[in-house]
């Protein structure tokens, strides 16, 4: 397939070439869930903790006689009745889940497809921002119409201290390397902005890996 290579300022250079194994992957909604679901766990940190009746450091006498009162029963000061400990409360644990790579890759190509299909996806030929300014950044943005909640996919060697203070000044942009996507990111933007050397590094990561098929000399 052919995309739109476009400027600064929102013109159409020239017509590039994309892969249909990356920008066309049939979508699966559940595939697409189930790592969406696993990458937001693997976020938590999984650090709450309650104290149990056994870390309550009171004394464990009985604090009154059990009948004859005309009172509820009631055992040592560490009962969580009396509010100095936690019945079944959260403790640390961990809540990681692993995603194989296979299924990983196929959702990142499963939400490029979904936004090149939606035609949410700019591609530029480059993104000179030399000094550290919001203003510059934001007039870019303006220039190629775009939503104010972006998604900046640039290549590793291309993200500087000034692309990434200026755009952090700007509400809902965030700025990612190409080679370190994810499939919430993707699809909780409303708009993909990648540079020509950003596009290239997600053909060259995610595209269809050539076989080598080896012959045996018989």
């Amino acid at each position: 397939m052919q995309v739109e290579l476009k400027s600064l300022k929102g013109d159409v250079i020239k017509k590039i070439s994309a892969s249909d194994d990356i920008w066309k992957h049939p979508f699966n909604d559940v595939l697409v869930h189930q790592v969406v679901v696993a990458q937001l766990s693997n976020k938590r940190q999984g650090t709450s903790n309650t104290l149990r009746r056994k870390d309550a450091s009171y004394s464990t006498a009985k604090l009154r006689n059990q009948k004859g009162g005309g009172r509820a029963r009631v055992g040592s000061r560490s009962s969580h009745v009396l509010g100095n400990s936690v019945a079944h409360g959260p403790h640390p644990r961990s809540y990681k889940k692993k995603i194989l790579k296979k299924v990983k890759n196929a959702s990142i190509k499963m939400a490029l497809s979904e936004k090149m299909k939606e035609g949410t996806v700019t591609i530029i030929d480059k993104l000179n921002v030399k000094d550290i300014s919001t203003k510059k950044l934001n007039k870019i943005i303006n220039d190629l119409d775009l939503p104010k909640k972006s998604h900046m996919l640039l290549e590793k060697s291309e993200i500087n201290e000034s692309i990434l203070k200026s755009s952090s000044n700007i509400p809902n942009v965030k700025t990612i390397q190409a080679d370190l996507i994810n499939t919430y990111d993707l699809l909780n933007s409303n708009h993909l902005l990648i540079t020509e050397e950003g596009f290239k590094k997600i053909e060259e990561i995610w595209g269809k890996k050539k076989v080598k098929k080896w012959k045996l000399d018989l």
